[in-house]
């Protein structure tokens, strides 16, 4: 199970963030809320949070989650890698 996101901050910069099973387990300790009702009711906080949590956990940030580093994001989006990177990339059939 993973979740890969991209989180744009406030300065115009973007980062793309893997939420991976370290990230889930510790959301459900902190949040007591199952990691399998993310589907059902994905909240903005719980994105964000995961989002988070993966960067304090790859000492990307020390930054407490809530004001400080939530106050410098303006977006975060999941990305979708089924289809690639790129999604102008289309892949041709083989025969």
């Amino acid at each position: 199970m993973k979740i890969e996101m991209r989180v744009l901050y406030t300065d115009g910069t973007t980062k793309d963030v893997d939420a991976v099973f370290a990230d889930f387990v510790a959301f459900e300790r902190t949040w007591n809320r199952s990691v399998t009702k993310l589907e059902q009711e994905l909240r903005l906080t719980d994105l964000a949070w995961l989002a988070w949590h993966s960067e304090k956990r790859n000492k990307h940030t020390q930054q407490p989650f809530d004001p400080d580093w939530i106050g410098y994001v303006e977006t975060i989006e999941i990305r979708d890698n089924t289809t690639g990177d790129n999604p102008l990339e289309v892949a041709q059939p083989t025969i």
